[in-house]
């Protein structure tokens, strides 16, 4: 934009100073004069601008404009939702997984007030166990929640993993501290007397928290005591089964593998 200026200063009986600036201004695209438009700063008005052309290449120029901003916010946006759903851990393939049964839609409609209650999924292999706590978990990710999605297994393998650094308390404290918990696959895990002991030391601490815990398992809630207690934990197999039974609704997806069936 063309611009030429030039200043008068005068005071007014209310003591305000009008800043007057004579704008030579001219749209780029036609020509046409631009009126003026002022500002307010400090007991003074100054005219610092001009209002938009009308004309076709103005009008044009701001849709570009317009959708510059836009691709911008939406690459802005699309790296924080990147950035929510890897820091949870939810597996990249499951970005995009829809909770497309009523027991989730009902579960998320609720989940504000639920007082800490949480789902056990279960259901053969290839059911869409994973799909279901996924699509579940980035909707609480994307809507600003802490989330922590990972298999019993890989659970355990990261707090083994702490063992020689000294941050195991740190480690278990990212399960058992996060809004939401979505455990997946439990009983695939080992059912060592430690294995078994530190699922039960996070889910009891959620108990305790009132904190919501998504578990998905291929057995169903009577047989997920025995499948813990394989190798001899019986009495703590049991009392995960017992706290997964008072806080989690049951939601079982059948038998049938949907990843075979197309």
């Amino acid at each position: 934009i063309v611009e030429q200026l030039s200043f008068q200063l005068f005071r007014f009986p209310t003591g305000i100073k009008m800043v007057y600036v004579h704008h030579n201004q001219a749209c780029p695209h036609c020509g046409a004069a631009l009126d003026p438009l002022g500002a307010a700063l400090a007991g003074r008005v100054a005219w610092v601008s001009a209002a938009p052309c009308p004309c076709e290449g103005a009008a044009s120029e701001r849709e570009s404009e317009a959708r510059r901003r836009a691709a911008l916010a939406a690459k802005e946006e699309a790296a924080r939702r990147e950035k929510a759903l890897s820091r949870a851990g939810i597996p990249r393939r499951y970005w995009a997984a829809e909770a497309d049964r009523p027991e989730f839609a009902e579960y998320i409609a609720s989940f504000a007030g639920n007082g800490g209650a949480g789902l056990y999924i279960h259901g053969g292999v290839g059911a869409g166990k994973t799909h279901a706590a996924s699509a579940m978990a980035r909707l609480f990710a994307e809507a600003g929640y802490d989330v922590a999605f990972t298999t019993a297994k890989g659970m355990l393998e990261r707090v083994k993993a702490t063992f020689d650094e000294g941050g195991t308390e740190a480690a278990v404290a990212r399960y058992a501290k996060c809004d939401v918990l979505v455990l997946d696959d439990l009983g695939k895990e080992d059912a060592t007397e430690w294995s078994v002991g530190t699922v039960f030391s996070v889910l009891d601490a959620r108990y305790e928290d009132m904190r919501p815990t998504i578990v998905t398992s291929n057995y169903a809630p009577g047989a997920l005591a025995d499948r813990l207690a394989r190798r001899g934990e019986r009495v703590t197999a049991e009392a995960i089964a017992s706290r997964i039974s008072q806080t989690c609704r049951t939601v079982y997806l059948g038998g049938r593998d949907r990843r075979r069936l197309g």
